[in-house]
C-alpha cells in the first residue's frame, strides 16, 4: 500500500482540487490511502475536507505546529510501504501513483525512493515550464520506502522550512539513493503564497 499524506494550512482554495486528483489514480483504491492533516487552518480547509467523506482520512490540529511536525503526525498513523507526499496547493497526473510503484517494484534493490518530475503550473494549472526533479528538486512527488524514512527517524519535529533538504542530507548520509523517472507527472503550483517561493527552498 502506498500512503498518500497532504499537509495543509489555509489553502482551502486549492485543496479540493488537490484531492480530487489523488482520488482520481488509476492505481486501484484498495491499493493507496489519502491521509490529509490540516495543521489548525483558519479557512474553510476543514469544510472542504469535509465534502470527501470516508474517503479519506482526516486529522485535523487544534493550532499550527509547522510543516515537518505535521508530516510527521501523519507518518505515525500510515499503513503504506511506500509514502509520498503531495503540497495541498499542488495536483497530479491520474498515472501518478501507478507509475511511481511500478518504478519502485522493478528497482527496490537500488533505490530507497524515487522523484518524478514535474510541470510549473499557475494557479489555475496552466503549464508554465517542464522542470527535472534531479535538476530542480522540490518536497513532494518523491515516493519513499516507509522503513527508509524510518531510519533517519522522519522529519525533523519544528522545523518550518527547509524539512525536504534537511530529510535529503540525512538520506544521503545513510548511504541511501533516490532514483529518477523522467515523466512529468507532479503539478507543482507556482503562485505568492507559496512557501517553496517564499523562502527559495528547492
Amino acid at each position: 500500500m502506498i500512503s498518500v499524506i497532504v499537509a495543509n494550512y489555509n489553502y482551502g482554495n486549492f485543496l479540493g482540487r488537490c484531492i480530487r486528483s489523488i482520488l482520481e489514480q488509476t492505481l486501484n483504491h484498495n491499493q493507496y490511502e489519502v491521509i490529509v492533516i490540516d495543521d489548525g487552518s483558519t479557512d474553510d480547509s476543514v469544510e472542504v475536507l469535509s465534502l470527501f467523506g470516508d474517503s479519506i482520512k482526516v486529522v485535523a490540529l487544534p493550532t499550527n505546529i509547522g510543516l515537518a511536525s505535521a508530516i510527521n503526525h501523519g507518518l505515525r498513523i500510515a499503513r503504506g510501504r511506500y509514502i509520498v507526499r503531495v503540497d495541498s496547493d499542488d495536483y497530479v497526473h491520474p498515472e501518478f501513483l501507478k507509475s511511481l510503484q511500478l518504478y519502485m517494484e522493478l528497482k527496490a534493490d537500488l533505490f530507497d525512493a524515487v522523484a518524478a518530475d514535474y510541470f510549473k503550473v499557475d494557479e489555475i494549472g496552466n503549464k508554465l515550464t517542464a522542470a527535472d526533479a534531479q535538476i530542480d528538486p522540490i518536497a513532494c512527488g518523491i515516493l519513499f520506502k516507509f522503513e527508509a524514512l524510518g531510519r533517519v527517524g522522519f522529519y525533523r519535529e519544528g522545523l518550518r522550512f527547509g524539512e525536504d533538504q534537511e530529510l535529503r542530507e540525512k538520506l544521503i548520509d545513510a548511504g541511501m539513493r533516490i532514483g529518477h523517472l523522467p515523466l512529468p507527472l507532479y503539478r507543482y503550483t507556482k503562485h505568492g503564497n507559496s512557501l517553496t517561493d517564499k523562502n527559495l527552498i528547492k
